[in-house]
């Protein structure tokens, strides 16, 4: 807590200096020529310019297999494996066992 609050008196300390400086505005005005006459680096030109074309990339090749262009509707069919006639029968008696009337002869 003793750490904030000292924070907190420095930075008002410092915003009330630089209210009532009084070449406020030849230091801005210095400090703003300092940041606009950096150049840009490059790499981050290539950085930007490869996401791009990364992007682009995805989009013709993602976005048309993703959509299907036909129109006419396709037929699947379900391949189910053959049950034996024990199968068939024990799968039927699971189904009776869990029913409380027996509404059929077996």
């Amino acid at each position: 807590m003793k750490q904030d609050d000292f924070l907190k008196q420095v930075t008002s300390k410092l915003d009330g200096l630089a209210r009532h400086h009084q070449d406020k505005a030849a230091v801005m005005n210095h400090v703003l020529d300092n940041i606009q006459d950096k150049k840009t680096s490059r790499y981050a030109l290539w950085k930007m310019s490869g996401f791009a074309l990364a992007a682009a990339i995805a989009g013709f090749v993602v976005l048309p297999n993703s959509m299907e262009m036909t129109t006419q509707p396709q037929n699947q069919a379900v391949s189910v494996p053959k049950l034996s006639p024990q199968m068939v029968e024990d799968l039927e008696m699971l189904m009776v066992l869990g029913e409380d009337k027996v509404p059929h002869g077996s």
